[in-house]
């Protein structure tokens, strides 16, 4: 997992170095695109590996009081995708995202967990092509630390994956404490 991350950082790092790109710039919406894609791969497939009678699994050995569940932890992904979403296209999320990032309490199964996570990163990826190199300035959503003003289509789209990553981490810890080794960490035959 580490080796993921840090070929990750790698990645981001040549992505954004000009001499890297001396052959050719790469635009912010590519930069997204490439992370988001890899992203969205990994914490589905974490989602897919958690089975439906888990997805209320809360951890309670240890300083766990009023910790999100696994399915809730999904529900958060997928209604920020949807709010970071709409806010780097300028308009309201096209769905129940409920309240305080809790995301739609109609959305209860796996199934309708996932088509939800899903969807979310369908509309990350459409909120994805309006991210242009201007860096100009959009209306901060509530949820963005970014004082009003100073948010932009990249930032919030940044803002977007760094915290899908912090509760992707859940996920897979709430997998591990299952007995589930998750998707990432399996090792692949060749």
């Amino acid at each position: 997992m580490r080796i993921k991350h840090l070929i990750f950082a790698v990645v981001v790092c040549l992505a954004a170095n000009p001499v890297a790109n001396a052959q050719g710039h790469r635009s912010n919406t590519q930069i997204v695109e490439f992370i988001l894609t890899f992203q969205e791969r990994e914490v589905v497939s974490a989602a897919e590996a958690m089975p439906a009678d888990k997805y209320e699994f809360t951890p309670v050995n240890g300083e766990f009081k009023g910790v999100r569940s696994f399915a809730a932890q999904v529900r958060h992904i997928a209604a920020d995708n949807y709010m970071l979403g709409a806010a780097i296209l300028g308009e309201k999320p096209p769905v129940d995202v409920g309240t305080a990032e809790s995301g739609s309490m109609k959305v209860r199964t796996k199934a309708e967990l996932l088509a939800y996570l899903k969807d979310s990163f369908a509309y990350m990826h459409r909120a994805a092509a309006a991210i242009d190199d201007t860096n100009t300035p959009v209306s901060t959503p509530w949820l963005s630390p970014w004082p009003e003003g100073t948010a932009t289509r990249l930032g919030l789209a940044i803002e977007d994956m760094v915290h899908t990553y912090d509760h992707y981490g859940q996920l897979v810890e709430y997998l591990r404490m299952n007995g589930i080794v998750p998707p990432a960490s399996r090792k692949t035959k060749v």
